[in-house]
């Protein structure tokens, strides 16, 4: 799977219900096995999942932004209810039918058990993002 496969695919929950669109991927790098070419390698680590159906997320969105005030104020209105998904509660990815269109993700836990994603914020910078909710 391509990272360009994940990016605007629908999220459903076990049920089937359709709760937003993938809007970002979280990536974090983790220390390469023995024997890798490479220092470290990269690992998803979560889903942004966006539930308003026109929300185009911008990267200040991503982490808190502390100023200048406008531009705090606009990430905090583009993330409003966007949901975190770690990837233990990523159950499986099916491609789209036909090239162009969205695929879907399918998680294994209501979108209920999502934590916000201002929620999370604070934990980006911190190794313990991963588990339901994770918040």
């Amino acid at each position: 799977m391509r990272l360009a496969d994940l990016m605007g695919a629908r999220v459903r929950d076990p049920d089937g219900r359709e709760i937003g669109h993938v809007s970002d991927v979280r990536l974090r790098e983790h220390p390469a096995p023995d024997g890798a070419p490479a220092d470290t390698v990269l690992k998803v680590e979560g889903l942004v999942v966006a539930t308003r159906a026109r929300a185009r997320l911008i990267a200040y969105d991503h982490r808190p932004v502390d100023g200048p005030w406008p531009l705090a104020r606009l990430a905090r209105r583009a993330a409003r209810g966007a949901r975190w998904a770690p990837w233990p509660v990523v159950a499986a990815h099916e491609p789209p039918d036909r090239l162009g269109d969205p695929g879907t993700v399918r998680l294994v836990v209501p979108g209920t058990e999502l934590a916000s994603l201002t929620d999370v914020h604070h934990g980006w910078d911190s190794t313990q993002l991963s588990g339901p909710g994770a918040g």
